[in-house]
């Protein structure tokens, strides 16, 4: 199940408050023994990306993964942002959801140690520690998963908090098998057990219904103020189809009143926002210190 994220107060509609949060310094040690990072960028990276690559020195997303977003490859959860910078946060919450999808697929079925700006692009936390092991279990084995990029077309917002939103979707096709990128050379069998503990899931369902809990975070890559969403944790189920999507909404509109019952802050949203809407949607009325998302998914590379 998924847990809330604990806070001190809330941040909707905070005002003039501060987007700038100061993070104490994480210890300095790269995750791979090999990294020999020549950058300062680099050198954060490889505290956060446990596969070096000396292009991880000075690539950027925009040229990496297929996209034209500005956000910082790595970044934390804040608890002191505005969100009124992301202009509405609703549809930029949806937004991050499908590029969760997208860029995770993207780098699971062409495995490349760059990919792991992509994943750290979508996630933050323990999401993303867990994606970026799948992905290095991937690398060492020379193994991928089968089918393309997917995304969802639709996102439906549940519920909104101080510092996350709860979202679900549902994604088609749901899970794709794990292939050698050998053809000559058999997989592994779904269910198999490698060296490192790592469970191979077996591919079960046409669909997968997916809830999605999204955290407020900041980039840490550079001195430019990045805020966005990012998922922070997952839950899924296979699912025969997308109609069962609402029976999934209804368990988890009732998981944000049990939190709310508990006194946390949550309040239900119930808005829907797909890429129509995002791609076509008129600009905002221009205002200062808003970050007004222009991402088109309809637009982002196979």
């Amino acid at each position: 199940m998924l847990e809330a994220p604990a806070v001190a107060a809330p941040v909707f509609g905070a005002g003039d408050r501060s987007v700038v949060e100061v993070v104490p310094p994480r210890e300095a040690r790269p995750l791979d023994p090999s990294a020999d990072p020549t950058t300062a960028l680099g050198e954060l990276r490889a505290r956060y990306l446990p596969v070096w690559s000396p292009d991880l020195d000075w690539a950027f997303p925009p040229e990496t993964c297929g996209s034209d977003w500005a956000l910082d490859a790595v970044a934390e959860p804040t608890a002191s942002a505005n969100l009124g910078v992301l202009d509405d946060p609703m549809a930029a919450a949806a937004l991050s959801v499908m590029r969760y999808e997208y860029l995770l697929s993207r780098a699971f079925t062409a495995p490349d140690p760059l990919g792991q700006v992509c994943v750290a692009v979508a996630t933050v936390g323990a999401v993303r520690s867990d994606a970026l092991h799948l992905l290095a279990t991937h690398l060492a084995a020379g193994t991928r998963a089968t089918g393309a990029a997917v995304r969802p077309d639709e996102v439906r917002i549940v519920a909104a908090g101080p510092t996350g939103v709860l979202v679900v979707a549902c994604v088609t096709p749901g899970y794709p098998e794990t292939v050698t990128a050998d053809p000559g050379t058999a997989a592994p069998d779904p269910g198999t057990v490698t060296a490192d503990g790592e469970v191979l899931a077996t591919a079960t369902g046409l669909s997968r219904l997916q809830a999605y809990l999204l955290t407020v975070t900041r980039g840490l890559e550079d001195a430019v103020t990045d805020i966005s969403f990012r998922v922070s944790d997952i839950q899924h189920t296979p699912a025969a189809d997308c109609t069962e999507l609402a029976a999934w909404t209804a368990e988890w509109e009732h998981q944000a009143e049990q939190w709310a019952a508990t006194g946390q802050i949550w309040t239900q949203v119930a808005r829907t926002v797909t890429t129509e809407e995002l791609c076509t949607a008129p600009p905002p009325t221009d205002r200062k210190n808003v970050t007004v998302t222009t991402d088109c998914p309809r637009d982002w590379s196979p």
